[in-house]
């Protein structure tokens, strides 16, 4: 009895260790996979959404299931890939509204070392409708939202 009391410190710090290391987790159920299309970038400073151009809207991405990512705008083909995390922060939503909540992220990597070009988005938010997704990011005072169909 007394041996296996010894072991209760060293399982419980491995425990209280493993939970801490937990921050997010990729989510692998959600509907990416295929071809998208960036239609509408908005920004918002908080009084009201404005149109922007990001210079990506020209082009196609697709996204496989293995997280691999590809975009082609006709003059580059960049590939890198993507990821999807629940994460646990403070985000804006597609509306300017403020939470601090459990939520998915989303990022796309992408880079053509012909032309050194690349496109690296992250997105604090991100939510799916049908053929849409919506995502948002909130850097320097500014929200950005950025609005994607199946192509």
């Amino acid at each position: 009895m007394k041996k296996s009391l010894r072991y209760i410190p060293f399982l419980l710090i491995i425990l209280f260790v493993a939970q801490g290391c937990t921050k997010s987790v990729i989510v692998a159920d959600v509907p990416v996979a295929g071809s998208w299309t960036l239609n509408e970038a908005y920004q918002s400073t908080g009084n009201g959404w404005r149109a922007v151009s990001t210079g990506l809207e020209g082009g196609v991405f697709d996204f496989y299931n293995n997280g691999a990512a590809q975009y082609d705008d006709g003059y580059n083909l960049m590939t890198g890939n993507w990821s999807i995390r629940r994460v646990s922060s403070g985000y804006y939503d597609e509306y300017g509204t403020y939470y601090n909540e459990l939520h998915d992220s989303f990022e796309i990597h992408v880079y053509d070392s012909y032309t050194r070009g690349s496109a690296d988005l992250y997105f604090d938010d991100v939510r799916f409708t049908g053929n849409k997704i919506i995502a948002t990011n909130y850097s320097g005072g500014i929200i950005s939202k950025y609005i994607f169909r199946r192509y």
